[in-house]
């Protein structure tokens, strides 16, 4: 615990410093101070991993769980430094994760992130708690959440540290803990509540099929019920991982051991289903409010799958890539092939763990027959991280092997890591990627961008006086008000509902998403605001009370519809429902424009 608490405090700390700095965008000054301190605090950990004596003491601990957390709040903290948001500002899929933040903030409720009257079908733990200590320290959700996700990938640090403690000596983990971290903060940091899992899954893997195998009879029930703790965890907080640790469970009492007979197998699946079972207990702490509707018979269809971008069309093979994590993995590779054929203890699980990602990706294939894919590029951080972690701890078995044969190879060792990880690091964020221009580019919902100033042309400029106007215009509060159109930021703002999610991918299986898209069509084909009215009252939905909508030249409204068009690329298309403005004519409606758009709200 005291670790944990070094881990975040150190992260607080650094961030409260580094928001009183004063860097300017585009920069690489915020490059340089923190590609200097990366080096200095990898140097530190392989300095501490190079000595048992010291990594295994009480100071040796707090110590490398603080560098831990440091390297991650110091590559995005001076990367951000000048913008409130966090990777990918409100853009794309940032703009569904900002929103369900969001709306915990307003809410303790496990509801729908947009959809009035509807339980939450995204796995709400992370983004539930994020929403509460957003509320408690009186900060908005959208600023929020990029301390919150800097501070869970420093805090990934510490889990997977603590998780691999339990498999190899402490010296060890502190090195395989820095490997991930510089991993993580490469291929997971949009991600930051997925690698708060995949960081220790390499070491419970480890766990999992020692203790569901038998091979260690002390402390087994511990380990069980540590790894069902792990997969509950995982489905409160991401289903697709939780779903491929539940079949690597599955997985791990069902392979083979040479010279056992199968009378091993029922006694190795009993201890799986331990595991599982303590894995859906936990679940049913997000999921009942979903399960419960469901199980009510309503409708449902999930779009979510229904998605497949090249890098989940093309397998993950990191240990290709020319690079010096690339090199790492090819080492790691080695290292597992070698350890499974001479039955090293961590080779299996660490192989098994590999190969059940490539069978994810072997898996769209045929899911393709059936309108669905795996999303196995999303368990591609799992692939890259085992192999990487493999390969320090194949360099570290090949040191201890040649130590005694060329006395200063340790030195030379410990050199070669620090330049090797460094580099990773180094290479892990670009300032010029599209995700930091994004945080620094895309207007906050009071309106300016973290560069400054009003950039009118972008419509989501607008979001204050779009708030302020649908105020003016009702006296109900947000969270009671059905909004149809309007930029992300307005549902980010002020918990208002939206009528429609921006697209069908982050839409809840129970909203009937195509039906909605066909009514938002059916109104604007009514004959004339009586006609909109009636419609809106027989609709099987809450409706909406406002309509945001970009106003045309003959002061008529539009607004987008997104359709689902996989397996095409892109997977959604895009049309226009245009309502006439003799729908709003009516006394029935209170009709106003703002910049760009027509603002009209039922009286």
């Amino acid at each position: 615990m005291a670790c944990l608490v070094a881990s975040a405090g150190v992260c607080v700390l650094l961030l409260a410093a580094i928001s009183r700095l004063r860097i300017p965008f585009p920069t690489y000054a915020a490059v340089a101070v923190a590609a200097t301190l990366g080096v200095a605090v990898v140097a530190a950990l392989v300095l501490i991993a190079a000595s048992e004596r010291h990594a295994e003491s009480i100071a040796g601990m707090l110590t490398s769980s603080a560098l831990l957390a440091a390297i991650p709040t110091l590559w995005l903290g001076l990367i951000l430094q000048g913008s409130r948001y966090y990777l990918g500002g409100i853009s794309i899929d940032q703009s569904f994760r900002t929103q369900i933040l969001a709306r915990f903030a307003a809410t303790p409720g496990l509801g729908d992130m947009n959809y009035v009257d509807l339980p939450s079908f995204y796995p709400a733990a992370w983004f539930w708690v994020g929403g509460r200590l957003a509320e408690l320290a009186g900060i908005p959700a959208w600023a929020f959440y990029k301390p919150w996700a800097i501070l869970t990938l420093a805090v990934a640090g510490w889990a997977a540290l603590t998780s691999w403690r339990l498999v190899v000596s402490t010296a060890r983990a502190v090195l395989v803990a820095t490997v991930t971290v510089v991993v993580g903060l490469g291929v997971s940091s949009t991600e930051p509540y997925a690698w708060l899992l995949v960081a220790p899954m390499p070491a419970v893997a480890v766990i999992l099929w020692r203790a569901v195998r038998a091979e260690e009879h002390q402390r087994r029930v511990v380990a069980l019920v540590g790894s069902g703790v792990f997969l509950g965890v995982a489905a409160m907080t991401y289903s697709l991982h939780a779903g491929f640790f539940g079949v690597f469970v599955v997985l791990a009492a069902c392979v083979p051991t040479r010279g056992r007979a199968l009378g091993h197998l029922p006694p190795r699946l009993g201890r799986a289903a331990v595991v599982i079972g303590i894995g859906l207990v936990l679940a049913l702490v997000v999921w009942t409010p979903y399960l419960l509707a469901v199980l009510s018979g309503a409708p449902t269809r999930n779009y979510a799958q229904r998605y497949l971008p090249s890098d989940g069309a093309f397998w993950s093979l990191p240990m290709l890539q020319p690079s010096s994590l690339g090199a790492l993995c090819l080492v790691g590779l080695l290292g597992i092939v070698l350890g499974w054929t001479s039955h090293a203890r961590l080779a299996r699980p660490l192989g098994a763990l590999c190969l059940l990602v490539l069978a994810w990706y072997a898996l769209t294939v045929p899911l393709l027959l059936v309108g669905q894919t795996s999303l196995a590029f999303r368990l591609a951080p799992v692939a890259e991280l085992v192999l990487a972690c493999a390969g320090a701890l194949t360099a570290t078995e090949v040191l201890r092997v040649l130590r005694s044969r060329l006395p200063n190879l340790k030195a030379l060792a410990g050199i070669l890591a620090v330049v090797v990880l460094a580099a990773c690091a180094q290479g892990a964020i670009s300032p010029d990627s599209d995700v930091v221009t994004e945080a620094y580019s895309d207007p906050y919902p009071t309106g300016p961008a973290a560069l400054g100033g009003l950039d009118r042309s972008r419509i989501d400029s607008w979001t204050p006086q779009l708030v302020a106007t649908v105020h003016d215009l009702t006296s109900r509060p947000s969270d009671e008000l059905v909004v149809l159109g309007g930029p992300t930021q307005f549902f980010v703002s002020e918990p208002f509902h939206g009528f429609q999610q921006s697209t069908p991918h982050y839409s809840n299986p129970l909203a009937q998403y195509e039906a909605r898209n066909d009514a938002i069509r059916s109104w604007a084909g009514a004959r004339d605001a009586d006609d909109l009215v009636r419609q809106l009252d027989t609709a099987p939905w809450p409706t909406p009370e406002v309509f945001v909508l970009l106003r045309l030249p003959d002061g008529s409204g539009t607004t987008r519809i997104v359709e689902d068009a996989f397996p095409a690329t892109p997977n959604v298309a895009f049309s226009e429902a245009t309502f006439p403005a003799r729908l709003f004519d009516s006394p029935a409606f209170q009709v106003r424009d703002v910049g760009p758009y027509l603002v009209a709200v039922r009286r």
